[in-house]
């Protein structure tokens, strides 16, 4: 007869953790109960609190995991502020389009009110290390003379944020998923309104001069 292995409980609390966000991906964290969990994870009730000792242990650990997924988003610093611009949008359409429990914690009204105040503090500063990010190389892009200095930066940043959310799609409800989207062009197309005004002097020049003939 075959002996039954109890798994170790590292990878125990790993698949508590991914069932938590698929559960709030497809239905929210009102769906979110100990018997609902356990019957993903495929385990007794009894046996979730072998590895998390309460739910909010629980769903600390979820938060500690997106941060974690979160942060291998950020490229790096030493790429020019265009790229970055480029790969942090990528990274993040991609990782929340596959992923809407992720793109739930950060988006959510509702995980603010129901998660442990430590992870919702966490929460924040994640998203305020984005908008510093995402500023941070506008600025620098607009000192170099490779994105638009006619704009503040600080509007520049609604239709990049609206753009990946956009292309991430919206949790709970009906979406198609980035590859229908074509993210990269669209990001690429987002980027091509960035670049600085071009000149149009000598345009009109040229029309008035062929207008005299």
């Amino acid at each position: 007869m075959a002996t039954l292995t109890r798994k170790p409980s590292s990878e125990r609390r790993e698949e508590i953790v991914l069932a938590v966000l698929r559960i709030i991906g497809e239905r929210g964290l009102t769906s979110l109960s100990t018997s609902s969990l356990a019957e993903e994870v495929g385990v007794t009730t009894g046996a979730l609190f072998r590895h998390f000792h309460s739910r909010e242990e629980i769903l600390a650990e979820v938060v500690r995991h997106a941060l974690a997924r979160i942060e291998e988003t950020f490229p790096g610093d030493s790429l020019p502020p265009l790229e970055r611009l480029r790969q942090l949008a990528i990274n993040r359409v991609r990782l929340l389009s596959e992923n809407p429990g992720l793109s739930w914690l950060l988006r959510s009204e509702q995980a603010y009110l129901e998660l442990p105040e430590a992870s919702v503090e966490l929460l924040r500063d994640a998203v305020k290390r984005s908008r510093r990010f995402l500023l941070d190389a506008l600025r620098e892009g607009a000192q170099r003379g490779e994105i638009r200095d006619d704009i503040e930066p600080e509007l520049l940043l609604v239709p990049i944020l609206g753009t990946i959310h956009a292309l991430a799609g919206s949790p709970g409800l009906q979406r198609h998923s980035a590859r229908d989207h074509q993210p990269d062009r669209i990001i690429s197309a987002l980027l091509q309104m960035l670049a600085p005004s071009q000149p149009t002097t000598g345009r009109k020049h040229r029309r008035r001069q062929g207008d005299n003939r």
